[in-house]
């Protein structure tokens, strides 16, 4: 109850400063536009990774597709990944309303294969802390609330609404720049086999050829508790990201691809850890 409240409370407070800004009577795409053009001018013009999500503030939809293989023989293909709608409402507050992800899931010895909706990450509200263009400092300090509610189909859902306050940070010197996160992820019940995680991700791209992205992350979570109580698991990620092509004078498209890999822990069947061992990954996005 009490981690429902917290994030009520937080979500409740980012949302009336985003939608101050409707009291001036100006059409809201104007105000989105307007405010979007002021948070990009405040801030580097990097790409965002392939899986570290980024700290800068973006107006855009994106939609992602990744293919995974477990080591117990399962495929997986997830579609969306929780990504959506990015809107920057302020010159410092962004929102996201997420797509509700869908898993095809093939069949693995003993259980059949399994396709539908997982739980949905709906919201995050985020709030830029800090930030400064390429041509300054060349930094971003942002946090934010993630929301995730537990209406996956039975074999895809954790039960849980889940709570994930996250710190993202980013520095940039020259055509180099890292971009990192610290996650902390709460399900507000099951905690006794969901249990916390500790999520932390770090990505380091180099710009080249004005519009290509090549970049190496990552990604590793840590079980606090749960039926994976005390174990860590690690994945590299290598890829491109491709961006932004002019599309119109309001939009810009980019793409990427990259391929993930396990480095640690050695595969367990029970619990199954790591979750997957390797995945091929792509994204697209279009920005306005």
């Amino acid at each position: 109850m009490l981690r429902h409240l917290v994030a009520a409370a937080l979500i409740g407070s980012a949302a009336t400063q985003a939608c101050a800004a409707e009291d001036t009577g100006a059409p809201l795409y104007a105000l989105f536009g307007n405010a979007a053009e002021a948070a990009r001018a405040s801030q580097p013009e990097w790409s965002s990774p392939l899986v570290t999500t980024t700290g800068l503030m973006e107006q855009r939809f994106r939609f992602d597709v990744e293919r995974q293989q477990a080591g117990n023989g399962a495929d997986t293909t997830g579609l969306d990944g929780g990504r959506g709608l990015d809107l920057i409402v302020t010159d410092s507050n962004e929102i996201q309303i997420g797509l509700a992800p869908e898993d095809i899931r093939g069949a693995v010895p003993g259980a059949p294969g399994v396709s539908g909706f997982g739980d949905w990450p709906f919201v995050r509200i985020e709030q830029r802390l800090a930030s400064s263009p390429s041509n300054a400092g060349d930094y971003v300090l942002t946090t934010w609330l993630q929301v995730q509610a537990p209406v996956g189909v039975s074999r895809l859902t954790s039960h849980a609404w889940t709570y994930t306050p996250t710190l993202a940070y980013g520095k940039g010197w020259g055509a180099l720049d890292i971009q990192g996160t610290v996650a902390v992820v709460l399900p507000a019940s099951h905690t006794a086999t969901l249990g916390d995680q500790v999520q932390s991700n770090l990505a380091v791209q180099y710009h080249v050829l004005t519009v290509l992205w090549p970049e190496l992350e990552a990604n590793w979570t840590w079980y606090a508790s749960g039926q994976r109580g005390g174990l860590n698991q690690l994945y590299l990620t290598a890829g491109l990201v491709a961006g932004r092509f002019q599309l119109t004078h309001d939009l810009k498209l980019t793409l990427g691809a990259g391929y993930q890999f396990a480095v640690a822990p050695d595969y367990r069947p029970k619990p199954l850890t790591p979750a997957y061992q390797n995945a091929w990954l792509f994204t697209s996005r279009v920005n306005f």
